[in-house]
């Protein structure tokens, strides 16, 4: 027999059953006539409403009773206990051993009526790919690149512990109630050594975001990563992406293999010249020639820390921060 589904209301707080009621729809509180959504039981959780879909699962905002706490529960759309299933248990256990601050906690994962799923935190603020869509993201650029320096701490410990992302890019950049950054969707996430470019990866991500590496041989280290995020600040600042959003894979690698974007100073002139420089640098082709997890938190950090000082980032202030500053 189901577990009753038995919940409060947030108004009056009287105890409702509505078991019997259909998942996702609304109900009126038969005390005070507070319209509440009815949330549908998935093991321990009390599934409120859809939040995101992905090629093979869905995020649902959901409650865990016990704790009284929202969460964020993530599920298979079919049935699988192959290798999709086991990719939530993967992800799970690299942010279990990542543990930092940002990148989102994943609190419990398992499988129920043969689904594999992940619960996590709920991120009240969205994502930043959401934000873009909808127009609502601030007009001060330092803001924007705060949020990027919330995750690139995250992004030097994976590269610590030999684990790549792969799939960087805005939608899984996503803010809490406070505003604060954390990277999440590890889904893809393996380890491996810098230099392994050769090891194929088992799923093909956005192209807006792929390295050339990624196109071409298939795999890719942390510095795809590095790429990846590289593009993603070109477009959380300039609003485009710099390669296009659409060709076939030889298109999409040979406008990577000549660069032809026009750099972010020539599209935000009011940019420090020294980040446009730093993007462009993230975008090169070849690996090699990118610059260091720790050259962009150094470049980042100081443009959001002379902005909230009043003081404008010039390039000849920045252009001595790093070793790669002074190759280039």
């Amino acid at each position: 027999m189901a577990e009753p589904v038995k919940i409060f209301c947030r108004n009056c707080h009287a105890k409702l059953d509505v078991s019997d009621c259909p998942p996702f729809e609304f109900v009126a509180c038969p005390a005070c006539g507070t319209h509440i959504r009815v949330p549908m039981r998935f093991d321990r959780y009390l599934l409120e409403k859809v939040c995101g879909k992905g090629g093979d699962s869905v995020v649902y905002r959901a409650i865990e009773p016990e704790l009284a706490r929202r969460v964020a529960v993530k599920i298979q759309l079919e049935p699988d206990n192959g290798e999709a299933a086991q990719r939530f248990i993967n992800a799970a256990r690299i942010c279990g051993k990542l543990n930092h601050p940002g990148v989102i906690p994943v609190y419990n994962c398992g499988t129920c009526d043969g689904r594999a799923f992940m619960v996590m935190r709920y991120m009240e603020g969205g994502d930043l790919e959401r934000m873009m869509k909808h127009g609502t993201l601030p007009p001060e650029y330092t803001v924007r690149l705060s949020w990027i320096a919330g995750i690139v701490p995250a992004l030097i410990e994976a590269k610590g512990n030999n684990i790549v992302h792969h799939d960087v890019k805005p939608g899984n950049i996503m803010l809490t109630a406070e505003n604060e950054s954390k990277l999440g969707d590890w889904d893809l996430a393996d380890f491996r050594e810098p230099g392994d470019l050769r090891s194929a990866n088992s799923e093909w991500v956005s192209p807006i975001y792929a390295s050339p590496e990624r196109i071409y041989c298939g795999g890719e280290d942390y510095r795809g990563d590095i790429f990846s995020l590289g593009v993603t600040i070109y477009e959380l600042l300039s609003g485009n992406a710099p390669f296009g959003l659409h060709g076939s894979a030889e298109e999409i690698y040979e406008r990577r293999r000549s660069m032809s974007f026009d750099p972010l100073s020539q599209i935000q002139p009011g940019l420090p010249p020294a980040l446009s420089l730093l993007v462009t640098g993230m975008l090169e082709f070849e690996p090699a020639n990118r610059p260091e997890y720790e050259e962009v938190r150094t470049l980042i950090d100081k443009v959001v820390a002379d902005s909230a000082e009043g003081t404008k980032p010039e390039g000849e202030k920045t252009a001595g921060l790093s070793s790669w500053f002074r190759k280039k």
